[in-house]
């Protein structure tokens, strides 16, 4: 009988073609020797998505879907993880062969029950790293749910939680394809939050690719202004006492990046 495994890796893709070899390679590359599976859900792509991940040497476990956003995908790679814990990778994005390791260190030695690192943007035609995410994000850790109402400093494929807390706050809020779902990971973000403290690994770990087609180079402006107002008056609401004195700050900083 098959072990389950210690780390479930959640990918979702939707027409991931072009970077979708490289970000498997990454997670194949991990120093990690325990159980980890990798499941990628693709999201109704059209080119040739699928055919990446059946034939790439990481094994991944492949579920296809028609097209419903990268909450609902997310949602769906949360469903079908068996590991203890969950990990996200983004289809555009790298790991650093140490990431697995430090972070599962990093619980051990803290008793978290999630943690996330820092990471280094890059250009996707040149390769050059164009900086690192520390530089413009604070890295909190511990009790940080007034520092996420402040602003999201959590960035997708660093994030390590354990399965059973996404399971207790329900996963990420699903919006309809396009509908400013670039906010829905700082809104799952602010529910854990509100409970287990997290453990920061302090060295990149994460590449973060700069390429035209990102969400938030593409995304509606208004409905993303709309979706981030929403997830603060939410916070705000499950925790009046603890953060009610942050809601007008928070609300100008959600119209100041907007406008930025």
């Amino acid at each position: 009988m098959t072990a389950e495994p210690q780390v479930s890796v959640v990918l979702a893709a939707y027409n991931a073609e072009p970077f979708l070899g490289a970000a498997l390679d990454s997670i194949a590359e991990q120093t990690f020797t325990g159980a980890m599976e990798v499941v990628v859900v693709d999201d109704g792509s059209t080119d040739a998505t699928a055919e990446i991940v059946r034939r790439h040497r990481v094994g991944a476990r492949l579920i296809q879907q028609a097209n419903a956003g990268s909450a609902a995908a997310r949602n769906r790679g949360i469903e079908e993880a068996r590991g203890r814990y969950v990990a996200f990778h983004d289809a555009d994005d790298l790991w650093l062969p140490a990431k697995l390791d430090r972070q599962l260190a990093a619980l051990a030695e803290t008793g978290a029950r999630w943690s996330y690192t820092d990471a280094w943007f890059f250009d996707a035609d040149s390769g050059e790293t164009l900086g690192r995410w520390s530089d413009t994000h604070p890295m909190p850790a511990g009790d940080v749910a007034r520092d996420l109402l402040r602003g999201n400093f959590l960035t997708v494929p660093t994030v390590l939680v354990e399965r059973a807390v996404l399971e207790r706050v329900g996963g990420f809020p699903e919006t309809l394809p396009g509908r400013a779902s670039i906010s829905e990971d700082w809104a799952l973000w602010l529910r854990i939050a509100a409970e287990p403290p997290i453990a920061r690994v302090e060295e990149p770990a994460a590449r973060i690719r700069r390429h035209r087609g990102r969400k938030t180079t593409t995304m509606d402006l208004g409905l993303a202004l709309e979706a981030r107002v929403r997830l603060i008056e939410d916070a705000v609401a499950r925790a009046p006492e603890r953060l009610g004195d942050l809601r007008g700050p928070a609300l100008a900083g959600v119209h100041l990046g907007i406008a930025r």
